[in-house]
């Protein structure tokens, strides 16, 4: 769930932005749901009453957000239908505070539970899975790796290996082997899991599809995997892995090969703008000190921007924090942010910068994507021409902490506290 999550703060920063101010807290349209309400007439219904009745703290809760952020708007926030006071309030807070991204149909009891809070920072797992727009991609291909001597750089990827290349030894399936992966298949539920006793797990995402998950890099298991991949090829059952190496591959690869870990998304770049301008740009990328250098005032400005933003240094919460950085109560499948003062005044100081940032990274990717055959070569000709490449010795030396990006807002973490600390 982390990763997805991350995923779509991915989504969400690639997208434009755009901001639809309104002008008044009423829609501009009105759902015939919202009109049946209005002219609803008579007594309450009994269920109504006893919603009421039994969310009443949930209502108090409510009302003390009010009055903690919007005490001149509580007359008119109240009165609004249940169903219309969540609107009100993230009007009245966006006019006041910034905006707030948020689901302002949900009732005020589950409103008041977590504070919303939109992370947009690029995590550990999406800049490795590399499934970013065009744009995206060319600058991130300047910019040195920002997780160096990350820990996760040394664990095995969840299949360390390439399931189609291993040694090809004559493998004549059983009947039984057969029968037991229809019976294996016929068993599990979709999304139900087995996993195998010499290390491998089996996840069934559908009812002739399988994933394959957290193997371990053993002949053993690599010639059970491929045994299951033949009689699944067989029996027309698709199979779903992505390759990867071992903890072992991948510091040999970061100690032999100058920025190793940046080499599949330089791949990924040749591929969409030729080899010859690839390989100018050095091993390890530029830092965004430098960047921001060769950049600002010019044309190409919001590349030292997308740097501070690919390393987590922006200085702003929302673009530097990821969810792998986030304090979670057990049992539930994202963070929960507390409503504080100091949250609130955290991202009302930083939304001016915010967008300010944003908006030129949406103008050099678009501009880029405009024409990147001609506009990247552009780029990385001028990064060269405006300053030399820097040797090892002038390098700031960098090394990843997730300790120093744990997100700095007040979080629930499950444990009891002073009341005191909403204040």
């Amino acid at each position: 769930m982390v990763e997805q999550n991350n995923r779509i703060a991915l989504e969400s920063i690639m997208n434009p932005q755009v901001l639809d101010e309104v002008l008044h807290p009423l829609p501009e349209g009105w759902p015939l749901s919202l009109l049946a309400d209005i002219l609803k007439v008579g007594p309450p219904l009994l269920s109504e009453i006893i919603t009421c009745l039994e969310s009443i703290d949930d209502v108090q809760k409510f009302v003390n957000l009010v009055r903690m952020f919007l005490p001149e708007h509580e007359t008119e926030i109240m009165s609004a239908k249940r169903n219309r006071r969540v609107y009100k309030f993230c009007f009245f807070f966006g006019k006041k505070y910034y905006p707030l991204p948020a689901n302002t149909d949900c009732p005020p009891a589950q409103w008041v539970d977590s504070m919303p809070v939109e992370l947009l920072a690029m995590s550990y797992s999406e800049y490795h899975e590399l499934q970013m727009r065009p744009g995206y991609l060319m600058l991130l291909s300047l910019v040195i790796y920002p997780y160096k001597g990350d820990e996760r750089d040394m664990e095995d990827d969840e299949v360390p290996f390439d399931p189609d290349n291993l040694p090809t030894e004559k493998f004549k399936p059983s009947p039984s082997d057969i029968a037991w992966l229809e019976d294996l298949m016929g068993r599990l539920t979709i999304g139900g899991t087995w996993e195998a006793p010499m290390g491998f797990t089996f996840i069934k995402a559908a009812e002739r599809k399988f994933k394959l998950r957290q193997a371990k890099d053993t002949p053993e298991v690599k010639e059970t995997i491929r045994r299951t991949l033949l009689i699944a090829k067989k029996l027309g059952i698709e199979a779903e892995y992505k390759p990867g190496k071992s903890g072992q591959e991948k510091v040999k690869t970061l100690v032999e090969v100058f920025g190793g870990a940046r080499i599949p998304l330089l791949d990924k770049v040749q591929r969409m703008v030729g080899e010859d301008i690839v390989h100018k740009i050095p091993a390890q990328g530029w830092e965004p000190e430098s960047l921001h250098k060769m950049t600002d005032g010019t044309r190409y400005e919001g590349v030292g921007e997308f740097a501070d933003w690919a390393c987590s240094q922006t200085g702003c919460v929302v673009l530097d924090t990821a969810f792998d950085n986030c304090e979670y109560v057990e049992g539930m499948a994202e963070p929960l942010f507390k409503w504080t003062k100091r949250n609130v005044d955290i991202l009302t100081e930083e939304w001016p910068k915010v967008q300010k940032i944003r908006a030129k990274i949406d103008h050099i990717v678009e501009w880029l994507e405009a024409d990147q055959v001609n506009h990247f070569p552009e780029l990385v000709n001028c990064l060269l021409k405006s300053a030399p490449l820097l040797t090892d010795a002038k390098r700031k030396q960098r090394s990843y902490n997730p300790w120093e990006h744990m997100c700095e807002l007040d979080q629930d973490t499950g444990e009891e506290e002073d009341d005191n600390s909403r204040e």
